[in-house]
């Protein structure tokens, strides 16, 4: 990047994976080249009419809050369309850009309007003899359904190929596949425009790559927006085991060596009712193993939280504060939205992580490398027959993400109604020497 002056970061917001890929690749830029100029661009807020930006950033959130599978399905399809509908926008907005600001390079996180992005790169060539490399970030992984990234990239002319890179991780292929025929097939590009990375996560993350666990105490230091979500925390807190330090804008949570650590963060939307079914089910096992002095604690993470107002941390507050019989060994630690600093030694530390199949979520857990990663399944179904059964409650590129995880990583496909056994073996680990056997779970 010796010759490269100002570099143009375009992201989208619809739920948090894109913004977060293009926040890595920011910071990457900034610790290599910190004399460089960066310009951010949101694809849906800055770009596209104001309407049609925000009722689609509306619509996502709210079939991710809601747990909407069919809505989420639909949207993943309708991406296709809104490459028609938004073109002219990005394209002039591309071009503009380009003029006004002189920019050398493009990295691009998100899928829509690959082809008027790059047609605009090709016009200002034209008009400049000034030729941009489009990089387009695979945020999702590179699967045969990531179709809302390759479906744009396929329909690129040979002339427009030439203007573009992809940034991604090695792709998932079938037996005897090759990765130059993965690419030749799902993106008719040659494997030579591919950069692989191992993962591009924020440089939080990467300060717990490969960092071994150490035997002693470990802080996990949240912030808190207000005087009520303060409260409410407090309040489940308060019912468990977990040392905690309160001060002005945060607590400091102090876990020891021994203590099983699980965490919940399903989206930057998070699924309100499976959030609360997981706590739920916890609090049933972590009564069952209460005999056995195991602590556990439980960070559920949900979204911001606004006073007087019934979000998803206020119903774990209140289902944890109310809660009969309440297992003295247990805590759980409702938090509301945390950046990277928070989350990444959360992961580290985490004996398991339940997440979504986002892929810029699932590179943070690849980077961190914690002991157990659950993938969440919006299935309502109880007692699932097939793996199958359980994909079709996760939309879209999203199941292929799950099953790259799952073959790749050991990664188990879980719904709030099928992960006890997977939670049991965490509760009692190996080295603990005691019979699973004896103990039954019924949802």
């Amino acid at each position: 990047m010796l010759n490269i002056k100002t570099i143009l970061i375009v992201a989208s917001s619809g739920g948090g994976g894109l913004i977060q890929a293009a926040n890595a690749k920011e910071q990457e830029v900034r610790l290599k080249h910190p004399h460089i100029r960066i310009l951010r661009r949101d694809l849906l807020k800055d770009w596209v009419a104001k309407w049609m930006g925000r009722f689609s950033i509306m619509m996502w959130n709210s079939a991710q809050k809601s747990g909407n599978v069919k809505t989420l399905k639909f949207l993943c399809i309708s991406i296709a369309i809104s490459d028609v509908w938004f073109a002219p926008y990005v394209f002039y907005r591309t071009l503009r850009t380009l003029f006004k600001e002189d920019v050398d390079h493009i990295i691009d996180t998100q899928p829509l309007c690959t082809g008027s992005i790059i047609k605009a790169l090709r016009f200002f060539h034209w008009r400049t003899g000034k030729k941009i490399c489009l990089e387009k970030v695979l945020v999702d992984l590179p699967t045969p359904k990531a179709t809302h990234y390759f479906r744009s990239i396929r329909r690129l002319s040979k002339k427009d190929r030439g203007y573009l890179k992809i940034t991604t991780i090695p792709p998932f292929l079938k037996k005897g596949e090759t990765s130059q025929e993965f690419w030749l097939k799902h993106c008719r590009i040659s494997e030579k425009q591919i950069n692989y990375e191992p993962f591009y996560v924020r440089q939080s993350f990467f300060r717990y790559h490969k960092k071994p666990r150490l035997p002693q105490p470990f802080s996990i230091k949240a912030k808190i927006k207000n005087k009520e979500e303060l409260r409410l925390i407090q309040n489940a807190v308060n019912r468990g085991p977990v040392q905690a330090h309160w001060f002005a804008e945060g607590v400091e949570l102090i876990l020891q060596p021994q203590d099983r650590v699980f965490t919940i963060l399903l989206g930057s939307q998070p699924a309100y009712e499976g959030s609360l079914n997981y706590v739920r089910q916890f609090l049933d096992l972590a009564r069952q193993m209460e005999h056995l002095g195991i602590v556990g604690h439980l960070f559920v993470l949900c979204s911001n939280h606004q006073p007087k107002e019934k979000s998803l941390l206020r119903s774990v507050s209140e289902l944890v504060s109310e809660a009969d019989a309440y297992p003295a060994s247990f805590s759980v630690i409702p938090l509301s939205f945390q950046d990277d600093e928070v989350i990444a030694p959360l992961f580290y530390r985490s004996d398991c992580t339940c997440t979504r199949s986002g892929g810029q979520t699932l590179m943070e857990l690849i980077c961190v490398a914690p002991k157990n990663i659950w993938i969440h399944s919006e299935s309502k179904k109880k007692n699932y027959k097939s793996e199958q059964e359980l994909l079709e409650g996760i939309a879209g590129w999203e199941s292929a993400n799950a099953l790259y995880m799952q073959r790749v990583y050991g990664a188990k496909i879980v719904t709030p109604h099928s992960f006890a056994t997977h939670a049991r073996e965490v509760f009692i680990l190996e080295g603990d020497r005691l019979d699973l056997s004896s103990f039954s779970f019924e949802p």
